[in-house]
């Protein structure tokens, strides 16, 4: 399983056109450890573990097992987006009919948003 955990590792380095230094620098992992770490397949710390996955745009889920499906995308966002995770909570417990309603208020508040821009540039 270890093997398999710095096999995708090293596929993802070599996906994002990479190397193992920057892996080693993005993570704080001195470089040395994480050669040693692979060369020998042993896993890192947990705390390393998520440096890495995190680095590399990943789940540790992923790198231990491979699997790799919806929840990760989903995790991603969340991830990427959590300044909105709040304003997210709320709208899960908004029913299809508000839904409707709140689309329809932020499309009438771009709408407005981009006539101020164009009567500015005009």
């Amino acid at each position: 399983m270890c093997e398999e955990f710095w096999q995708r590792v090293k596929f993802l380095i070599k996906e994002n056109n990479t190397k193992q230094e920057w892996l080693a620098e993005k993570t704080g992992i001195k470089y040395q450890t994480l050669r040693s770490m692979i060369s020998k397949n042993t896993f890192p710390k947990a705390d390393d573990a998520v440096k890495i996955a995190k680095a590399l745009n990943t789940t540790v889920e992923y790198l231990v097992n491979g699997y790799k499906d919806s929840n990760h995308e989903i995790n991603k966002f969340y991830i990427e987006n959590a300044k909105y995770s709040v304003f997210l909570e709320y709208l899960s417990e908004l029913n299809s009919n508000q839904i409707e309603d709140l689309e329809t208020m932020i499309i009438a508040l771009v709408e407005k948003n981009e006539e101020k821009v164009l009567t500015r540039t005009s």
